[in-house]
C-alpha cells in the first residue's frame, strides 16, 4: 500500500508528517527550506567540529554523505518540488528495506563519528556531539537518551540507536516519544 501513486498528503498521520519535516529542518543547514548535498557538506562539518574529528574519520563522513544524493530514492525525495510530495516520497519509502538500510547507514555513520571513544557504545557525552550537531534543544537531550537506551545500562550500542532512528521514521503512533532529531516542529 506504501508503494501506492495514490496515496494523498491529508491521508498521512500528522505526528509522523511533523517527525519528517523536523527531519528535513535539522539538515537544512543553510535554512533555505531545500535539502541540498550542500547541506550534508555543511552538516558533516558540523558533526567534525562539534566531535574535533580526526582526518580519517572526518573524509570518511564527508565521502558518505557526498554519495548519499546518488541514491535513486535520495534524488526522488529531494527533487520533489513541494514539501507534500517529498513528504509523500518519503512514506513511500519509510519500508523499502534497501532504502532504509542506506538511510541506516547514514546513521550509523554519524554514530561512529559521534561516538569519540570508538567502543561502538555511546555514552552521554558523545551522544551530545550528536544532539549539538543537528542543533537540537539541549534540555530535551537526555530524555532522548534515555528512550534510546532501551537496556538502561547508560550506553547506546549501535543498535539501539539504528532501532531509534527507524523507529522515527516508521513510527505512526501520534504518543509515541522517540524524537531523534529533536522536538517536533509545529504543522
Amino acid at each position: 500500500a506504501n508503494m501506492s501513486s495514490d496515496i494523498q498528503i491529508g491521508q498521512l498521520p500528522l505526528t509522523w508528517i511533523r517527525k519528517i519535516l523536523t527531519l528535513f529542518e535539522r539538515f537544512d543547514r543553510d535554512k533555505d527550506g531545500v535539502n541540498k548535498r550542500e547541506d550534508l557538506l555543511l552538516y558533516a562539518d558540523k558533526v567534525i567540529r562539534e566531535g574535533t574529528l580526526t582526518d580519517e574519520a572526518s573524509c570518511g563522513i564527508y565521502k558518505f554523505f557526498q554519495n548519499y544524493f546518488d541514491v535513486e530514492a535520495a534524488q526522488d525525495i529531494h527533487n520533489k518540488t513541494s514539501v507534500a510530495e517529498k513528504l509523500i516520497s518519503v512514506w513511500k519509502y519509510k519500508d523499502v528495506s534497501e532504502i532504509v538500510e542506506w538511510w541506516l547507514k547514514m546513521f550509523l555513520t554519524i554514530f561512529e563519528a559521534c561516538n569519540l571513544d570508538s567502543t561502538g557504545l555511546m555514552p552521554f557525552d558523545s551522544f551530545m556531539v550528536f544532539w549539538n550537531s543537528i542543533d537540537a534543544d539541549k534540555r530535551f537531550a537526555r530524555m532522548q537518551f534515555d528512550f534510546l537506551d532501551t537496556d538502561g545500562d547508560g550506553f547506546i550500542s549501535k543498535e539501539e540507536f539504528s532501532n531509534g532512528f527507524v523507529h522515527y521514521m516508521s513510527n505512526t503512533d501520534e504518543n509515541t516519544l522517540n524524537r531523534f532529531v529533536g522536538p517536533l516542529i509545529n504543522y
